[in-house]
């Protein structure tokens, strides 16, 4: 069988591929699923060197902050002033040699020469070969102070998360919470498919996506949720281009259940892009509802406009704005769906934890602090505002929501048990955490405004 049409053959090997998508993610600050999807769409890369670049990619995102205290252990030199493309080839390679068994060590060694000696001649190949070559005669790996000693700093290297966020972590909950965190964070949850009702019946879509060879449960949280073992090639199933399903994490869901749309109301998304919000408070109301989904990036509201499409979806209108003057006086209900921090996401994205600094919070919170403020002038009385966020910290998240209700003492909290499971309520709040609840870290509040005392002017 011939290579699909328009598509050119590989001359990638899992590595190269895998270093080239990681110097772009470093140099251009870009994603590494995206460039990965981009490579594959472009090139006939077989299946198992697709596998095992996606490997090497994650992994090495993932175990950096350790690679690179090992490798700077044996390069003198400064380690961030050596070429991307050197630095990533390094890590990659070493990656292979410490927590992969499919190619042999000696054999990531002579791959990992060849590469440099490719991109910068003999001086790096040299330099490539001489480090990688005395760490294999290393009776043991180095390791850093024991936990016991420095816990703040083991972790950070041992589990290769940022020492900032670390540093909060055993400050509120103890080293040794603190380490389950970042196991789970070096870890990637399940793929959460959400099954759309409008087209087809969750039970036809797992059988379906079973035949086709995926690993499919059904959430014990969501009646309409699916979870697969991997991604696999699901963007290119059928029932992804049928528009059948959505892909979206069970905890991302959460936040459409305690919105609790109903047919017929108006309903405004105040940063919707990608979407998986919208098209979910749509499905819940039978596309019967009018859901304004804003977003402020023109060519993401052509995407929100193709997956309704996709879909097909009429309850979702997009609209280009920005949601801190929406174009409308009242809505029912409101959903900010809120710009944060993304720690809770940093299983699914890795880069996220080596590209955020502490000192971007501040900002973050002040523009969640903005669109709260909009929201709040949105709601009707009686009306419904939701905030989410998908960050476990809690300046973002029960701090910010504090503050809103002190300024707004007409707003009430409501009990999110009375919307989603109560495994994931905590003091009437929707949070979950990777090593809890094994899916992606997440808040959600739902807040009632009180009915007006007197008749609304003209």
């Amino acid at each position: 069988m011939g290579r699909p049409p328009g598509k050119r053959e590989s001359r990638f090997s899992a590595r190269r591929l895998a270093v080239d998508v990681l110097v772009r993610v470093f140099r251009d600050d870009s994603y590494a699923d995206v460039l990965l999807d981009a490579k594959f769409r472009d090139h006939a890369i077989p299946k198992a060197d697709r596998s095992l670049a996606m490997e090497i990619v994650h992994g090495t995102l993932r175990n950096l902050g350790y690679l690179d205290w090992i490798l700077t252990r044996f390069y003198r030199g400064a380690w961030r002033r050596l070429p991307d493309a050197v630095r990533c080839n390094l890590e990659t390679a070493l990656y292979q040699i410490l927590f992969l068994d499919r190619v042999p060590a000696y054999a990531a060694v002579d791959e990992a020469v060849r590469m440099a000696r490719q991109d910068g001649g003999d001086r790096p190949a040299g330099l490539v070969n001489g480090i990688l070559r005395n760490i294999l005669r290393q009776d043991v790996m180095p390791e850093p102070p024991a936990i016991g000693e420095d816990p703040v700093r083991f972790i950070t290297i041992r589990h290769s998360h940022p020492e900032w966020l670390v540093r909060r972590w055993v400050e509120a909950f103890g080293a040794e919470r603190t380490v389950r965190i970042c196991e789970a964070g070096n870890t990637r949850p399940g793929f959460g498919i959400r099954v759309n009702p409008i087209r087809t019946a969750r039970e036809t879509v797992r059988e379906t996506l079973e035949s086709d060879g995926f690993d499919v449960r059904v959430s014990p949280l969501l009646q309409e949720m699916l979870v697969l073992g991997k991604a696999g090639d699901i963007v290119r199933s059928a029932s992804f281009r049928e528009g059948l399903i959505s892909i979206q994490d069970v905890s991302a869901a959460l936040a459409a259940r305690l919105v609790a749309p109903e047919p017929g109301e108006i309903i405004l998304d105040m940063t919707a892009a990608p979407g998986g919000k919208s098209f979910h408070m749509a499905e819940l109301t039978g596309d019967r509802a009018r859901i304004l989904a804003m977003d402020i990036h023109p060519h993401r509201v052509r995407k929100l406009r193709e997956t309704a499409g996709r879909l097909g979806l009429k309850a979702v209108h997009p609209v280009c704005g920005d949601g801190r003057r929406p174009p409308l006086l009242f809505a029912d209900r409101v959903l900010v769906d809120a710009p944060c921090s993304g720690i809770g996401v940093i299983g699914r994205r890795p880069e996220i934890r080596w590209r955020l600094r502490e000192s971007e919070i501040g900002p973050l919170i002040r523009i969640q602090e903005e669109l709260l403020e909009s929201a709040a002038e949105r709601v009707r009385p009686g009306g419904v505002l939701v905030y989410s966020t998908c960050t476990v910290l809690h300046e973002e998240n029960r701090i910010q929501i504090g503050r809103f209700c002190g300024r707004h003492p007409e707003f009430t909290k409501e009990d999110a048990a009375g919307f989603v499971d109560a495994s994931v309520v905590t003091d009437g709040f929707v949070e979950t955490w990777p090593d809890v609840h094994g899916m992606d870290g997440s808040f959600a509040v739902r807040l009632r405004k009180r009915e007006s005392n007197h008749e609304s002017q003209p």
